[in-house]
């Protein structure tokens, strides 16, 4: 540059968020305070593993006499999952105090149960919670079933009188839900409508608890609901499959009024695939508790002893994670077992699971990689071009004048948008061979002064930016909105981007602060057919971005790197990468928001970084900078974000009399999550769906400082 010149920048870190709009679903009333997860024990060296798998199951091992078996480590388990040893990512000893408290919940069936029976569990459960000077030992919770819906505690509680006394004056009973008494103003006493109710109880309580985090023991006292009638859905068997792991929760079913007519259940133990497989006991109380890894206890030994052998499974109980296999077949069912080195042990866990094809991500089918030469070929040749760009991957990163000089000879939209796509879909690529400088890398000395003329640059320059605003002009690729009664569990099958929506809006900075406003919508209104419109926002573009860099460096100046010289439009540009890592020294991601509670929980989290920038060799100047979150589905499979990249090109802007180096144009690329709003058991929750990409092309101009200018001339006289 001949001129001096500024970076338009600001002093804090970038902050790359997606966010989204989302419908409110019911809020629960849940369980007390639960510790939140703090960091987990590693397997041993030859299973050495830091991330949670996206599977937990919690275990029970026991002796050959029954008794529960404690301080066994993890190289003891194995866990087999349709036969195939699966690696166990995290393992959890239930007294280690790294997990939040493991919960015990008891259902007062007085739906199924006669009103001697419901007294008998009352007393009994009373003397129970009165016990050990009224302290239960662990945070308990009641449910009751009624023939007018399902109630709850307010809260769980470690105080035995605090129950008691829901117990006696029931005052205490939140409803989770109540029968309409406009379609049913009687309750009818029908097998078909017990079954229906009891259920919903069942699933509504899954769905309640699966905001909890931590083991739970459920505790259904009872014979449980009839099960020769009713509608039975083989969805119904993989919901109740589904939530209730996600809940944790293993459910134990005491009874101890036998009945000579009760049905065999040990006859339907065999999990359906398809809805072939159904049959009405398949969802029967006491084969949903063996599946659950939990007890069948129909014998006729004291209530108040089975309900203490259903209580001794959260003294002594270990917590696996792991990952399920990838699969392209919706409902796939797995069998599970889980092993012990002990060949007389016996352990009881889920006996199963179904998978998903949404769990994991998929690379799209009939994609074919081209570098940046071979794009600039078929741009001149194929006349549908956006078919073709669509199933196209760059391999090398198509730059921005590279991108403009094809974008000038193209004239339809769709093939327009088409291309910038696949461009800003390569910008964390390394350039085609022909970008790269042929010269020698600077000796270590010369790539320490240039570095040392960036930071200098950043440090002393940017405090004297003056206020200036600037036009912003953003375009937003999305995936399209999913079918109406599209499944969740599927991937999508269309992930061609398109242009969803834009904006224009003015970037005013002011006392070192940026400051976006005049927002103009431009395009289509999103379709919102499940919790959230897809949006993608970006924080701290415009300047903050810039001292991330400086931050690193004090930080961290170890890890820089000379990575090679650059071909720039004034000459050749140095290349330096970089790792950042610590909550201090890296951007930000959130995304909104999180399955949990009401849908409004917000997941952040400051992964390491690695960065790239590319510098004016003589002035120190930034000419880009690129951030590539480190992100690894393999690695943290039950994060939202996948992809995550931001970058910033700069260049020379007039204002003033000056020269500035300002942000040009910025790409910022998100893969994620997706969700979805699911009704189930007159419940509504959101789920984790589908992965979808989103794109923001963000194009900067019309810079003009703050201010005034004035002049004295010399002889002047005013005419008439």
């Amino acid at each position: 540059m001949d001129r001096p010149s500024i970076f338009c920048g600001a002093l804090l870190v970038a902050s790359l968020e997606v966010l989204a709009c989302h419908v409110a679903a019911q809020a629960p009333p849940r369980p007390g305070a639960s510790a939140a997860q703090q960091s987990l024990t590693t397997l041993d060296a030859d299973h050495a593993v830091e991330h949670k798998g996206l599977f937990t199951i919690d275990v029970v091992p026991t002796d050959a006499s029954g008794s529960p078996v404690s301080n066994l480590e993890p190289s003891a388990f194995t866990i087999l999952d349709n036969g195939k040893p699966a690696k166990i990512r995290t393992f959890e000893r239930s007294h280690a105090g790294s997990e939040p408290a493991p919960q015990l919940i008891f259902v007062l069936d007085a739906l199924n149960l006669s009103p001697e029976q419901l007294a008998q569990t009352e007393s009994t459960l009373t003397r129970f919670f009165l016990r050990n000077n009224g302290q239960t030992g662990f945070p308990t919770f009641l449910y009751w079933l009624t023939r007018d819906g399902l109630f709850s505690s307010v809260v769980s509680t470690l105080h035995g009188a605090v129950l008691v006394e829901e117990l006696k004056e029931k005052r205490s009973q939140i409803p989770v839900w109540t029968r309409d008494l406009r379609q049913t103003p009687a309750f009818p006493q029908s097998e078909i409508a017990r079954n229906k109710f009891s259920l919903r109880a069942l699933g509504s309580i899954a769905i309640q608890q699966r905001d909890v985090p931590g083991h739970k023991v459920v505790v259904w006292i009872g014979p449980g609901w009839p099960v020769n009638g009713g509608e039975i859905a083989f969805n119904d068997a993989t919901e109740f499959s589904t939530r209730l792991r996600e809940a944790r929760i293993t459910l134990d079913n005491l009874n101890v009024w036998l009945d000579p007519v009760l049905f065999n259940y040990h006859d339907f133990l065999t999990a359906p695939r398809a809805q072939k497989d159904m049959q009405p006991a398949n969802l029967s109380l006491q084969v949903i508790a063996a599946h659950t890894g939990g007890m069948v206890l129909d014998s006729s030994e004291n209530l108040e002893q089975g309900i203490g052998r259903c209580v001794e499974d959260l003294r002594t109980f270990y917590s696996l994670t792991f990952n399920p296999p990838r699969t392209d077949t919706v409902d796939e069912y797995h069998d599970l077992r889980v092993q012990l080195s002990d060949p007389d042990a016996i352990v009881r866990a889920p006996a199963g699971y179904y998978n998903e094809p949404a769990y994991f991500d998929n690379p799209l089918p009939d994609i074919q990689k081209v570098t940046v030469a071979q794009l600039e070929q078929i741009v001149h040749k194929h006349p549908d071009l956006s078919q073709t760009l669509a199933k196209i991957e760059l391999t090398e990163r198509l730059s921005t004048p590279r991108l403009n000089k094809l974008l000038s000879g193209i004239h339809r939209e769709k093939d327009r948008q088409a291309l910038t796509i696949d461009a800003d879909l390569s910008v964390s690529l390394q350039p085609p061979p022909d970008e790269i400088a042929n010269r020698p890398p600077p000796e270590l000395g010369e790539q320490r002064t240039i570095l040392q003329r960036t930071f200098d640059y950043l440090r002393n320059v940017i405090p004297r930016l003056p206020d200036f605003y600037a036009l912003r002009n953003t375009a937003q690729f999305q995936e399209p909105p999913e079918r109406d009664k599209e499944t969740w569990k599927i991937r999508r099958q269309d992930r061609t981007l398109h242009f969803a929506t834009g904006e224009h809006a003015s970037v005013l900075y002011r006392n070192g602060n940026e400051e976006v406003a005049q927002k103009k919508k431009i395009g289509k209104t999103p379709i919102v057919r499940t919790i959230r419109t897809r949006e993608l926002e970006t924080r701290g573009t415009f300047g903050p971005i810039l001292s991330f860099v400086l931050a690193a460096a004090v930080a961290s100046p170890a890890s820089f790197r000379w990575e090679r010289w650059e071909r720039g439009k004034d000459g050749d540009l140095a290349v330096f990468t970089f790792k950042a890592s610590g909550a201090s020294n890296v951007p930000e991601l959130t995304y909104c928001c999180l399955p949990t509670g009401n849908g409004t929980t917000v997941y952040r989290s400051r992964p390491d970084d690695s960065v790239e920038f590319a510098v004016n060799p003589d002035s120190g100047s930034i000419m880009r900078i690129a951030i590539n979150a480190d992100l690894d589905e393999d690695r943290d499979p039950d994060v939202p974000l996948i992809r995550s990249q931001i970058t910033v090109e700069y260049g020379p802007e007039q204002l003033g009399g000056k020269i500035y180096i300002c942000p040009r144009r910025s790409v910022e690329v998100s893969r994620a999550r997706s969700m979805r709003l699911i009704h189930e058991w007159g419940m509504e929750f959101s789920v984790y769906s589908y992965f979808e990409t989103m794109i923001n092309d963000v194009s900067f101009g019309g810079y003009h400082k703050f201010g005034s200018e004035f002049r004295i001339l010399p002889d002047y006289h005013e005419t008439n």
